[in-house]
């Protein structure tokens, strides 16, 4: 954390936590930016470029061993010109130089330590990097000297390096696309492969040697799998392995929310920090799991995540912040964890204590990691079941517990706003609407979808990516516009929000004019940012869904509704041309994009009602009957006559249709519509066939 009493550097200008972070560090940082790479082309020096993100704790380490240290920072100053990022504000320059981390042949991670040419091409890179040689690490001021050295006795050699790995890139990035699309088997290879890492004891997949982190993107593909399919292990994988996440240490019992990911196999000792994506993509996994299954543990588990998003992360100016760093008072996990003593004088019952196996010798360093043990049973076979009485008592508990532990030292927490991530979060409140019909939901997504509307949307559709202290910055990256689009088009559907439809055109308008490749999918960048020495293409689905994945569910939805501006499904295809070798070898690691392939596999059905002169309730309960509808390919859309009309010329799907005497039902199946029908009964016969 930042030494008040020493002299700040430049850092201390930024808006981001995280530079403010090292803003009294006597390393001379700069913010990433002409006046650096000027000074490092004037001096003739190689460019440190440290990149983090406020709640990653090893970058917290290596700030107290090496960036606070004044020798190591005089060796810096002397010999580099030192530039600190934070990953979340510029995922774009992140991504670059991750990238050549791993063509390199080094495992990334944060913090990323790169040094560039003053032209801003990678040399060298690595992760944290320790103040003395161990962990098979060379230290820190072993690697400053030997790539000073380096520099000025081998300058020809790490520059040519340095312009063939960036060559290489460039080069990656825009690779041919043969225009053959992925076989329809994929879908079904996909879930074999979950089968193959599914964790028949603790839940959840092995993918990983050591660590476990939410799979919420895997469970929604899994889910909707099993809607389609009719194959009940999808559902099993997914119910079973969203009951563990919520039962283990990795879920915050008392207070809600969802940590980064498990140290271990069995869910229970977690990373502290908790991101609002992962609690964003859980909740939309549990909405799709309560659809499926009426299982309330699903919908009280939403209900939690939503009160600690409401109480804990919601800001004054009205976005929601993007983490809580896992560390307080310089140790992580202190203000999560109970020892026995402390635990009993506020909670006594041992009831309560055995349900969440608080004991005196603990389960981590002598404390306890609140946890509910499932070992040897499955939720899924057995059932869930809670006495009424008890689970009164256990929420008794929890107020108990959050009260005292609110008197506790606070882990930092990291209040900028980013777009893309607020927008996951609306996204979830959308989708805990969709399957519960409580308005409070929808209230909140549209508070928040207002604000991001207000501070980081610009008339001509332009999307900023962060907001912080009054101040909007830097350009938007892809999923800041796929996210954006993707909740506005949600909004029009689910609360006829017509001016809400007509920003997410506007943004996605900007998208095919500043993002599109000549290879078939999107750019991560604005094709206006200067800044970058590579535009990158991505369709991982990583800690977010990519750009690539949310913009093929957007087509989809779109091009059910008929959108007449481009043709959707032909871009589409293109998209997943482009992917079919991650798609065919590697598909675990694109869960979003896998279940927007499954959608466009399965013929469509559009369901259009058009009313006029109805009161809200009754429009409301037709809608509410459509969302529960459990066929993930049956698209709807419910508008008011005149509505309909005023889009008719640019969605086919409202071309021409009217309410009749007062309320018509369509259903079509690819844009194949039957005659309409005046009453529910009838239309919900005719979707069912």
């Amino acid at each position: 954390m930042a030494n008040l009493s020493k002299k700040p550097n430049r850092l201390v200008h930024e808006k981001s936590p995280y530079l403010l972070q090292h803003a009294h560090n006597p390393v001379d940082w700069f913010p990433w930016g002409t006046e650096a790479f000027e000074k490092a082309k004037k001096e003739d020096k190689i460019i440190l470029l440290s990149i983090g993100y406020s709640t990653c704790h090893w970058c917290h380490v290596m700030e107290r061993e090496s960036f606070e240290d004044d020798s190591t920072a005089e060796v810096l100053n002397r010999d580099f010109v030192c530039i600190k990022l934070d990953r979340e504000e510029r995922p774009d320059i992140d991504k670059i130089y991750m990238d050549a981390l791993h063509a390199m042949g080094t495992q990334g991670g944060w913090p990323l330590n790169m040094f560039l040419t003053p032209t801003k091409e990678p040399i060298l890179g690595g992760t944290y990097f320790p103040p003395e040689n161990r962990y098979g690490k060379r230290s820190f001021k072993e690697v400053l000297r030997l790539v000073s050295e380096a520099w000025k006795n081998q300058r020809e050699e790490l520059v040519t390096a340095a312009g063939d790995l960036t060559q290489y890139l460039r080069d990656n990035e825009t690779r041919p696309n043969e225009g053959k699309l992925p076989a329809k088997e994929i879908i079904e290879k996909n879930f074999e492969r979950y089968l193959q890492v599914y964790d028949k004891e603790f839940f959840g997949f092995k993918t990983n040697s050591v660590n476990k982190f939410p799979p919420s993107m895997a469970l929604s593909f899994l889910t909707e799998f099993y809607l389609l399919k009719k194959d009940p292990r999808a559902l099993e994988m997914a119910f079973n392995t969203a009951y563990a996440m919520k039962s283990g240490g990795i879920y915050d019992q008392v207070g809600g929310g969802i940590c980064r990911y498990a140290t271990d196999h069995e869910w229970l000792v977690p990373h502290f920090e908790k991101m609002l994506y992962d609690n964003s993509l859980y909740v939309e996994a549990l909405s799709l799991l309560y659809k499926a299954t009426g299982e309330t543990f699903f919908m009280d588990a939403i209900r939690e995540i939503v009160t600690y998003i409401q109480r804990d992360m919601t800001l004054d100016s009205g976005g929601i912040a993007s983490a809580e760093d896992a560390d307080s008072e310089g140790e992580e996990g202190k203000f999560y964890i109970w020892n026995h003593k402390e635990f009993h004088s506020l909670v006594p019952s041992e009831e309560i204590q055995g349900f969440w196996n608080v004991t005196e010798e603990g389960n981590f360093e002598h404390q306890n990691i609140l946890n509910v043990y499932w070992k040897g049973k499955n939720p899924y076979v057995d059932g869930i079941s809670f006495k009424p009485e008890f689970l009164k008592q256990l929420g008794e508990a929890k107020a108990k517990l959050l009260k005292e532990r609110n008197e506790r030292v606070r882990p930092l927490r990291d209040d900028k706003v980013l777009t893309s991530w607020n927008c996951l979060w609306i996204r979830a409140l959308l989708s805990a609407y969709e399957v519960s019909g409580e308005n409070e939901y929808l209230n909140d997504a549209k508070k928040i979808y207002q604000f991001i509307g207000n501070q980081l949307v610009g008339a001509d559709g332009s999307i900023l990516r962060r907001f912080r202290e009054g101040e909007a910055k830097f350009f938007g990256t892809l999923p800041d516009y796929t996210e954006f689009i993707w909740v506005s088009m949600k909004l029009f559907q689910l609360d006829g929000d017509i001016e809400a439809y007509q920003k997410g055109k506007k943004s996605l308008d900007y998208v095919f004019s500043n993002f599109e490749s000549t290879v078939g999918p999107f750019y991560e960048s604005y094709h206006g940012n200067e800044d970058l020495i590579v535009r990158t293409i991505e369709g991982y689905d990583g800690v977010e869904p990519s750009g690539n994945s949310t913009i093929l569910h957007l087509f989809y939805l779109l091009h059910s509704f008929g959108y007449k501006n481009k043709n959707l499904e032909k871009k589409a295809n293109s998209i997943f041309a482009y992917f079919l070798p991650e798609l065919t070898q590697n598909s675990l690691s694109y869960p979003s994009m896998i279940s927007a392939f499954q959608k466009f596999q399965y013929p469509s059905k559009e369901v259009l009602v058009v009313y006029k002169d109805k009161d809200p309730e009754e429009v409301g309960s037709i809608r509410k009957k459509l969302a529960a509808l459990k066929d993930p390919n049956v698209v709807w859309l419910v508008v008011e006559e005149s509505k309909a009309k005023s889009l008719g010329e640019e969605l086919e799907l409202l071309t021409g249709r009217g309410a009749g005497s007062g309320i018509l039902y369509y259903v079509c199946r690819n844009f194949s519509c039957e005659l309409p029908k005046d009453n529910w009964e009838e239309t919900l016969t005719l979707i069912q066939q």
